[in-house]
């Protein structure tokens, strides 16, 4: 009996045993927007905790740089590290309710709760008592995450197994992945932190929290009971006679065997490095080396938002006229270009310094550097599904869960280490923290420079290494097909 078979696993079957049906017709339009909606967690999460946490912690809780660099990536490390067994007991449970529903209703709870705290972080009389309780409420909004998002993420690549369908499946993901981003911006910069020194008001904070909290819970709850109905197209597993420990340390071997797979986690590593640090410094950035205020910021990100939403068709045009490969490496590409040339351009007096000239600067980089964004996003996930295929190919196991653990993993860490570098670089620079009790202390211009460098030319000095990665990734569109007929020969031998 294998570990992979053709077709799905029905979960109903009254016996309790696997029964065999047929992938069935493409996911319609609705149920691919139901599934989607789980994108609300991670674009709610990534606006929360990269555009506002570092400087929530530094400039108005008073952490020091150093300090909230290294909570966040200790927390991210820690975290990195459940990623794997969460993916692999999703790739191995035995459910009536299936392999990935069960734990992604578990996450619902924690996930709303968690962010909350996070913001509502009560004045300590220590510092340890303060990075304690940032430790431990941020490894719970951590955990929660990696319970939705990787049960989640290995559902859509069972649910959709077209080459083109599942760059499809992805703009879907992506575009709700972009209405969830707008949300949290909107509420954040035009809701809650609007008006004179907003940011800097530690009172503004619990309620955006909770909010977005809320958010998030509501649409796992969604995202989890819409996709009930389409149980049955997972795919059947068979029961294990080794232990759980010996399979675990076999199949993440495998894994890395997959050169594909490797690739694409080198190309994940290296450029979550650099966008971590230059997400985490992104307040900081706007806010003293671009000198604009918080109503400005929302429009500059609200224009990114919409190059979000413009990036979208055109992926979805070039994904099925171009390999993923090249998109995601020229996107990639120009990314670092634009990275680089902001600051720069600013330091030496070619950008307008009035205010009307650098809102509309930025707002034209913002909105060209996030189309590019949406391109790498969309094909880059389509190549890691194309991945899972050959790995079962390779190996004759689905190992999706497990796949998209490492990726998770290897990610957290990277994002980690991104914002490690942020903390360290805001005392290297001698940048003030607790800014919400001083507000008018003058920042030496020294600092003012380094940080834009650090957050631009830094950031896309590492990011071109990860261009240069993704081309050595192979899977073609040609390749794909000839791996699934493969699949289907081997398959249907066994059956």
């Amino acid at each position: 009996m294998t570990e992979s078979t053709v077709g799905t696993i029905d979960l109903d079957n009254a016996t309790g045993k696997s029964a065999v049906h047929e992938d069935g017709a493409p996911l319609s339009p609705v149920q691919k927007t139901i599934y989607s909606t789980g994108d609300f967690i991670d674009g709610v999460s990534a606006v929360a905790l990269g555009q506002f946490l570092l400087f929530f912690l530094t400039a108005v809780v008073g952490m020091s740089g150093s300090a909230a660099g290294s909570v966040l990536a200790l927390t991210l490390i820690v975290d990195a590290f459940a990623d794997p067994m969460v993916g692999y007991v999703s790739d191995n449970a035995r459910f009536r309710l299936g392999r990935r529903h069960p734990f992604m209703i578990a996450s619902i709870i924690p996930l709303g709760v968690s962010m909350g705290l996070l913001f509502s972080i009560p004045k300590f009389s220590s510092s340890s008592m303060l990075f304690g309780y940032v430790l431990v409420v941020l490894l719970l909004v951590r955990f929660s995450y990696s319970l939705f998002m990787l049960p989640y993420i290995a559902l859509g690549a069972e649910l959709v197994r077209d080459y083109t369908e599942r760059s499809v499946l992805q703009v879907y993901r992506n575009f709700l992945n972009i209405c969830a981003v707008l949300t949290a911006i909107v509420l954040g910069f035009g809701v809650f932190m609007g008006g004179t020194n907003g940011l800097l008001t530690r009172g503004n904070y619990a309620p955006y929290g909770w909010t977005c909290g809320l958010i998030m819970a509501s649409a796992a709850a969604l995202s989890t009971f819409g996709t009930f109905g389409q149980r049955h197209r997972m795919y059947a597993i068979a029961s294990h006679d080794r232990s759980a420990a010996a399979r675990l340390l076999g199949e993440l071997r495998d894994v890395f065997r997959n050169r594909s797979f490797v690739i694409l986690l080198l190309v994940i590593v290296i450029f979550w490095i650099a966008q971590g640090t230059a997400i985490s410094l992104g307040v900081h950035t706007y806010t003293y080396f671009w000198k604009i205020n918080a109503a400005t910021i929302q429009i500059v990100l609200i224009s990114g938002t919409i190059g979000l939403f413009c990036g979208v068709p055109v992926c979805a045009a070039l994904v099925r006229r171009l390999e993923k490969k090249d998109v995601c490496t020229w996107a990639i590409v120009g990314v670092c270009a634009l990275l680089f040339i902001q600051p720069i351009l600013r330091i030496v007096g070619i950008l307008p310094t009035s205010a009307w000239g650098t809102e509309v600067s930025l707002c034209a980089f913002a909105f060209v550097t996030s189309v590019l964004l949406t391109n790498i996003f969309i094909s880059f996930n389509s190549m890691m599904v194309d991945a899972t295929d050959e790995h079962d190919l390779l190996f004759g196991v689905r190992r999706e869960g497990t796949y998209f653990a490492a990726l998770s993993f290897s990610g957290k860490a990277a994002l980690g280490v991104g914002s490690f570098v942020a903390g360290i670089a805001l005392d290297l620079i001698h940048f003030p923290s607790d800014l919400a009790s001083h507000p008018h202390q003058v920042i030496p211009p020294g600092s003012i420079m380094m940080l834009g460098i650090i957050w631009g030319p830094g950031a896309a000095a590492i990011s071109a290494l990860s261009a240069f990665a993704m081309t050595r990734y192979r899977i073609s569109r040609k390749e794909l097909l000839r791996i699934q007929e493969d699949l289907k020969k081997r398959d249907g031998a066994r059956a």
